[in-house]
């Protein structure tokens, strides 16, 4: 298994080969299910989806699957982000629209089909929240609605991108971009109480010092205040890990900081994604109500 998400697509941004998403992501290729499942349980195995995903033009761009410490991955929960192959490293800097397939084969996930991009200078997923994701159970007749479900989420893809550039339009106050970090930060971490009567639990906390790290420029392309550009900063201090925490101790009641670690939950990944996702249209449309 990658070590990291980020090293779950080829160097170049290509599509993946056969070999490697079964290095990635061997679930994906199975064809059962896990035992423990009933008879009333009939997977919709992975790689019956992306003979359909071709016939729509779309091909694997990155795999990963959920860790399982008691060293099972036939079954467990993966991700694939598909995309249109003419898109390549060429357009370093732009975007490019991808469809973002979630599914297990151990009963702990329905099939899931989010619209999102990817950011090539920095190498960032986005997988939009509210309104761009859909999902279907598993049963007998799911392939059928998987299609159905498919061509709704191409559908989207115009509308995302749309609303990304909508985001790009919108120029933020400071105000408003630190009230986007201190959302973002708690998708992941609750934030500390410094006022609280009581010592708060063990446990890694957001500070106000993480939401001054979330709002940093990490690359000149990034020193801006529109919205998506706010965003993206956010996104990499909270899913790689590019901001300080507070971690509450036994030995160190007082707490000490350290840099957080990067997201490596497949699951925890997508929803905290989406999360920032919708946090930041929201903000945005905060921002045009009051411009």
């Amino acid at each position: 298994m990658q070590k990291h998400l980020i090293f779950s697509r080829n160097a170049n941004n290509t599509a993946l080969s056969t070999e490697r998403i079964q290095q990635l992501a061997p679930a994906v290729f199975s064809n059962t299910k896990a035992e423990r499942l009933t008879d009333r349980y009939a997977s919709l195995n992975t790689s019956e989806l992306l003979p359909i995903m071709a016939d729509y033009g779309y091909f694997p761009m990155q795999a990963a699957q959920k860790k399982n410490r008691k060293g099972e991955t036939q079954h467990s929960s993966h991700m694939l982000s598909f995309a249109k192959t003419y898109h390549t490293e060429e357009v370093i800097g732009a975007l490019r629209p991808e469809i973002i397939l979630y599914n297990s084969h151990d009963g702990s996930s329905s099939v899931r089909l989010f619209a999102g991009c990817f950011r090539f200078i920095c190498s960032n997923g986005i997988v939009a929240g509210d309104g761009f994701q859909s999902r279907i159970y598993h049963n007998v007749r799911a392939i059928t609605g998987f299609e159905d479900m498919l061509r709704n989420t191409v559908d989207a893809l115009p509308t995302l991108m749309e609303r990304i550039e909508k985001l790009r339009q919108t120029k933020l106050l400071y105000s408003q971009a630190q009230a986007m970090a201190r959302a973002g930060v708690q998708t992941r971490w609750n934030m500390l109480n410094t006022e609280a009567l009581v010592k708060q639990p063990n446990g890694v906390y957001a500070t106000e010092a993480t939401v001054r790290d979330a709002l940093k420029v990490q690359r000149n392309e990034d020193d801006y205040m529109d919205a998506f550009t706010v965003f993206n900063r956010i996104q990499e201090a909270v899913v790689r890990g590019n901001a300080f925490v507070k971690s509450l101790t036994e030995k160190n009641n007082e707490g000490i900081m350290r840099k957080a670690r990067p997201v490596n939950s497949v699951s925890e990944s997508i929803r905290i994604n989406s999360e920032l996702w919708d946090i930041a249209d929201t903000i945005c449309q905060e921002a045009l109500e009051t411009a």
